[in-house]
């Protein structure tokens, strides 16, 4: 039996190309995209981790979204902690670099529905609630509270959109119309994320909502495909089933992109 284990041990050892959050060379030893879900561990063999770190040294890493300190997964990760302990430079989150077309800023009110639970979503909107606040009026007065900051959105903006995410008889215009309880929110978030990140399928972008989202991330794809300087990017893995698909680029591992969405475990 101990040599049993001694010999998985060894064999685990290793092992190559192990990442199951998944990752993306876009450029060999100088532009990498790793994946992660948000709160996870990211786990990685050690061939991969050694040439991650020595990209990171070499270049410097990004988070994501509103920053890599809000990642409970990939903070609590050896290759994050490894980064930190070689001094690597981290030049915070990518997403603050894209510029995003005019057309098409009100589409990232999608962000509203992305990983809620992750970014304390509904506990930061119930604090800047006001006496007589229906949900509508709450999320066309926080716009920075849950998208990119700086867009100048409106609540033109925020109809729009809700307009065309509603189908499946949920109309999302007369949802907002709620009071702004936590219990109302919590219901009107969650039925937002389901139809963008569906159990089954959810790659496809089946529903209104899931398109809407997709035109969001496909900004993002873009810009971390073309424009993005070399670095090691912590990234949605989500994102990186599309990015293969856009450039041909194989996903080392990923045989669990999708299993930690909080959206699919609800």
């Amino acid at each position: 039996m101990i040599k049993l284990l001694e010999l998985l041990k060894e064999m685990s050892a290793n092992a190559t190309n192990i990442a199951p959050q998944g990752v993306i060379f876009l450029q060999p030893n100088k532009k990498v995209l790793v994946g992660d879900n948000h709160h996870d561990p990211v786990e990685l063999s050690e061939d991969l981790f050694d040439t991650i770190l020595k990209i990171g040294r070499s270049y410097g890493y990004y988070g994501e979204g509103i920053g890599i300190e809000h990642n409970p997964g990939v903070i609590s990760s050896k290759i994050y902690k490894a980064l930190v302990n070689t001094k690597s430079t981290y030049k915070g989150s990518w997403d603050k670099r894209i510029e995003i077309p005019e057309k098409e800023k009100y589409v990232y009110i999608a962000t509203l529905f992305s990983n809620p639970t992750e970014n304390k979503r509904i506990p930061t909107l119930m604090g800047k609630v006001e006496k007589g606040d229906i949900i509508f009026d709450l999320l066309s007065r926080t716009f920075d509270d849950y998208t990119e900051p700086g867009l100048g959105l409106g609540a033109n903006d925020l109809k729009k959109f809700l307009e065309e995410m509603s189908e499946q008889g949920i109309d999302f215009i007369k949802l907002s119309k709620q009071p702004a309880t936590k219990e109302n929110l919590q219901n009107f978030v969650d039925k937002g994320e389901k139809l963008m990140w569906p159990k089954v399928g959810w790659e496809k972008y089946p529903n209104k909502a899931g398109k809407l989202v997709r035109r969001e991330t496909e900004i993002r794809d873009k810009w971390i495909i073309k424009n993005s300087p070399p670095g090691v990017y912590f990234i949605g893995s989500g994102h990186l089933i599309d990015i293969s698909k856009m450039t041909g680029k194989k996903i080392i591992g990923g045989e669990k992109i999708g299993d930690g969405s909080s959206a699919i475990k609800k």
